[in-house]
């Protein structure tokens, strides 16, 4: 968790107090943390993340949406770290209504604060969402070939905290497991996907590409923290991207957004 917060106070500067200043303590820690990134001190991204950034072509939130129109429901509370931010879940929320699915597959649930806004506006709809078992710990790893991260995070979860006695809770289908490992064939007829879990490159290949096959290539999907912060998402982005697939990222969010036809 120290070296989190380090990386926000090494990259605070006046843009980013400017920002937070306009939109809140969450975009505040996103610049401020995409500063560090950016100026790279340890060399760890020799540039490219940029570059591969500026692939994905951005669009309104109201492009994607169309003529549709979303009604929604929205929790605003303080910022904690983990969960969505209150811009990029409204984006995320509007989409879903508009798309209006029957069932809805999130990877990464964390304390739950986005199951529960998924829940509660699509009324009609079961919503899967799996996280890593509550006692999991990084030193009884099974799946070490594939390599994790926000350990800090793991740490601090309280899986499914936010929707417990909430309204539309009763449609919640709380899953745990490894996406590594886990049979993804236990969600049958999923049409929208949310993919928040691990994000490394070789975790957000795995569970897109398992997604995909749910739904044989027909579907809705999102994909949070495509950013300079997250190299791993951003390759694996632009490798679908390359393969036809037009993905886009959506304005004032690190949300990415695809709809196959």
């Amino acid at each position: 968790m120290w070296k989190y917060w380090l990386k926000i106070i090494l990259g605070c500067n006046g843009a980013a107090i400017i920002k937070g200043f306009r939109l809140g303590p969450a975009a505040f820690l996103s610049v401020s943390s995409r500063s560090f990134s950016a100026c790279d001190p340890f060399g760890k991204n020799p540039g490219e993340a940029p570059s591969l950034l500026a692939n994905i072509p951005e669009v309104k939130l109201l492009d994607v949406l169309g003529n549709r129109k979303s009604s929604i429901q929205i929790t605003l509370q303080n910022y904690e770290p983990g969960m969505l931010p209150s811009e990029h879940a409204i984006a995320l929320v509007a989409i879903a209504v508009a798309e209006n699915p029957k069932e809805v597959f999130e990877v990464g649930t964390f304390c739950g604060h986005t199951t529960k806004l998924l829940a509660q506006n699509l009324r009609n709809a079961s919503i899967h969402t799996i996280d890593l078992p509550p006692d999991f710990s990084p030193d009884r790893d099974s799946s070490q070939t594939i390599l994790k991260d926000d350990f800090h995070l793991i740490r601090q979860r309280s899986v499914g905290r936010e929707y417990k006695n909430q309204i539309g809770s009763e449609r919640i289908i709380q899953h745990y497991g490894d996406t590594a490992l886990w049979d993804f064939s236990l969600i049958r007829n999923a049409s929208f996907f949310f993919i928040d879990g691990s994000h490394t490159y070789e975790y957000c290949k795995n569970d897109s590409e398992k997604c995909y096959k749910i739904c044989s290539g027909r579907g809705t999907f999102l994909w949070h923290d495509c950013d300079l912060d997250h190299m791993g998402v951003l390759k694996f982005l632009n490798e679908w991207r390359a393969l036809g697939r037009n993905i886009v990222r959506i304005r004032e969010t690190s949300l990415a957004y695809w709809k196959s036809t």
